[in-house]
């Protein structure tokens, strides 16, 4: 109880904070790259759900072309035309994530948690209340669904994981997953829903 209350959240500030002097030169760098690559701004602000279903701006680095969600949503497959070059890298390594680290220490994310989806994407789940309880924790930059699935899984494989894992929070259960997913991001697996089908 003690480590979901007070010591998340000083734990995830802690590694967030240490986690921006390691990787500035490294976020600069993919800075200057995205500009380099395509027009638009480097970082990506878009408004999701977190906790208690309360909107907030996520932040991430830009890895479609400019404007590209109202152009068609949310990229699913790995040859949609909107991805950029860097973009398809920053993808499969999970390295668009970075900026979020930001949203951990204004106390909108947590390390590990749900992840933040777009307020459309619960519309239709919005009275599952077994799905709500996802709810009731802060977002994260990863969750347990990205150890075998990433983006991958479907909504009903993703929203039940997460309940289970806001049942059963605890330190180790953070580090766990924490390691857990290095490997599928190393490896870039699963970024797409179309890859589980394809692996199989």
């Amino acid at each position: 109880m003690m480590y979901k209350q007070f010591g998340k959240r000083v734990i995830g500030i802690f590694l967030s904070i240490c986690g921006l002097v390691v990787c500035c030169i490294p976020m600069l760098i993919i800075t200057v790259l995205i500009k380099l690559d395509s027009k638009g701004p480097a970082l990506f602000k878009q408004e999701r759900l977190g906790k208690n279903q309360k909107p907030f701006i996520v932040y991430k680095f830009r890895t479609m072309c400019n404007h590209a969600y109202e152009m068609g949503g949310v990229a699913t497959r790995s040859d949609d035309a909107r991805i950029t070059k860097v973009g398809s890298v920053l993808r499969r390594t999970s390295l668009d994530e970075l900026p979020q680290m930001f949203n951990i220490i204004k106390g909108d994310m947590a390390i590990i948690g749900p992840r933040p989806i777009l307020p459309i994407e619960f519309e239709e789940y919005k009275n599952n209340k077994r799905y709500a309880h996802r709810y009731d924790v802060l977002p994260g930059m990863f969750c347990t669904v990205d150890i075998d699935y990433r983006s991958s899984s479907d909504r009903d494989l993703q929203f039940s994981m997460d309940a289970d894992y806001v049942d059963n929070i605890s330190f180790g259960l953070d580090v766990k997953t924490f390691f857990s997913i290095i490997a599928p991001v190393v490896k870039g697996k699963n970024v797409y829903r179309e890859e589980v089908k394809r692996d199989k």
